[in-house]
């Protein structure tokens, strides 16, 4: 995105939704660059001049104004730069918020020569960092495919994810305040969006699946009958046994059931 004067002003400093894709990708060059660009050395990267920068940034505004015409609901906080609520140094840059999902709404062009996936996995990062920065547990993707109307795709927050960002984030910024330049990271795969139903039938899970139901119920049965056992043993009893079990009580006042006759 290609930001005004006052956005730019307002994320001076700080890790935004799109400077943290390079550390969660392991981008060597693109680190060493933020690096540069974060302690003064290099002025930011002119975008202006680069095409698909251009068509997502000459798209933005269209692509929300059709989720409002397409949902009958408004969009707000379009272009408003967030700040972290406890990490001084985060921050993300919306392109729109939905009161109505309570989440940021992310707006993309792209050609439609790749998979819907592997658009979703690419910007992870962004999607990812926008729900820590502003709490949300999902960020609407919105996708301008080609020429077609935006396709909505919704990300939900990945924990782990979300940790690793965190750390990785801390990381820089020390290296940042210490003018000392970054080490190598090794990239950090997308969240798997589990979504996929399958049928297994093989014979291993079959097997496994089979002696899981008829050993359930009686696992069940079989911790039922032990509390029920061991509430009946005595305060002062050291041992019981009877029909077969035996209860022992320890120096430290626990109990333990045992086939009798087995230590």
């Amino acid at each position: 995105m290609v930001l005004s004067a006052a956005q730019r002003q307002a994320r001076n400093g700080l890790l935004t939704s799109s400077r943290i894709a390079c550390l969660m990708k392991g981008d060597a060059e693109a680190i060493l660059r933020l690096y540069r660009e974060m302690i003064g050395e290099e002025t930011e990267e002119d975008l202006s001049r680069v095409w698909a920068v251009r068509l997502g940034e000459a798209t933005e505004a269209l692509n929300l104004d059709w989720w409002e015409l397409k949902q009958g609901r408004p969009l707000g906080r379009r272009g408003e730069v967030i700040r972290h609520s406890t990490l001084p140094w985060a921050a993300c840059t919306l392109d729109g918020w939905s009161d109505e999902h309570e989440c940021p709404v992310e707006c993309k062009h792209v050609g439609g020569r790749e998979p819907l996936t592997t658009v979703i996995d690419r910007y992870a990062p962004q999607t990812q960092w926008q729900m820590e920065v502003t709490g949300a547990e999902q960020c609407a993707l919105s996708i301008i495919v080609g020429a077609n109307e935006p396709i909505v795709e919704w990300v939900q927050r990945d924990d782990d994810y979300a940790a690793e960002m965190i750390r990785r984030g801390g990381q820089f910024m020390r290296c940042i305040a210490m003018r000392t330049p970054p080490i190598a990271l090794a990239p950090v795969p997308p969240p798997i969006e589990a979504s996929k139903v399958y049928e297994m039938s093989d014979d291993k899970w079959r097997a496994h699946a089979a002696n899981w139901l008829q050993t359930n119920g009686a696992a069940e049965i079989a911790k039922k009958c032990e509390r029920e056992l061991k509430a009946m043993v005595p305060a002062d009893a050291k041992l019981c046994h009877g029909w077969g079990v035996r209860i022992s009580r320890d120096r430290a006042g626990r109990l333990s059931l045992r086939e009798n006759g087995n230590e």
